[in-house]
């Protein structure tokens, strides 16, 4: 009885000392994980004399086991040639973040009269446009905010073109693009002239 009474209070003993043990110690959370942003897309969905549509998508990737926050997420858009010509703003704000995994995000841009002629003059007389994308994000994960820039630019070629510039087909000809941009190259001389 005697042995029986030393070995219960000797796990009673243990017990209280292993659970004291694990009430206070903290419990360690894993350091949050800086977020990445690039540009993952930048597409031209219409053109035209009036306007000129530029599709920008982001994507941010939270390599965290936590939701996170778009803040926000801000750029300009350029046309790039002999110089920088600023052609718009794009702006987008709030949007939840997957958690392990990446968040797209696209933001249309319309570029009217003025500036589209621009862009478009640049692909008249070379055949091609630079645009580029220039901004930053700012990302809330679990009370740590990040602030990442990016920079990316994009060249479309004339070909690209093709289903976006509008054929006018006069009975028993054809018109192509190439003559629709020899066009607007003639357009662009007048007025400059």
């Amino acid at each position: 009885m005697k042995n029986q009474l030393l070995l219960g209070t000797f796990l009673l003993f243990a017990i209280f000392i292993f659970m004291a043990g694990c009430i206070g110690l903290p419990v360690q959370e894993p350091p949050v994980q800086e977020p990445s942003v690039s540009v993952s897309d930048i597409s031209v969905s219409e053109i035209s004399l009036q306007a000129l549509t530029v599709n920008t998508t982001i994507a941010i990737f939270n390599p965290n086991p936590v939701i996170g926050n778009l803040k926000n997420v801000t750029f300009d858009l350029y046309s790039v040639d002999d110089t920088r010509t600023y052609l718009g703003h794009g702006e987008q704000s709030n949007i939840d973040l997957v958690n392990n995994g990446t968040t797209n995000v696209t933001i249309p841009i319309s570029v009217g009269n003025i500036r589209a002629l621009k862009a478009i003059e640049s692909l008249v007389r070379d055949g091609s446009i630079t645009l580029n994308v220039n901004g930053s994000a700012l990302i809330d994960i679990k009370g740590t905010s990040f602030e990442k820039g990016f920079d990316q630019s994009r060249q479309f070629q004339v070909r690209y073109f093709e289903s976006l510039l509008p054929v006018t087909i006069i009975p028993g000809t054809s018109i192509n693009v190439t003559e629709k941009l020899e066009q607007l190259g003639r357009l662009l001389d007048a007025v400059r002239g």
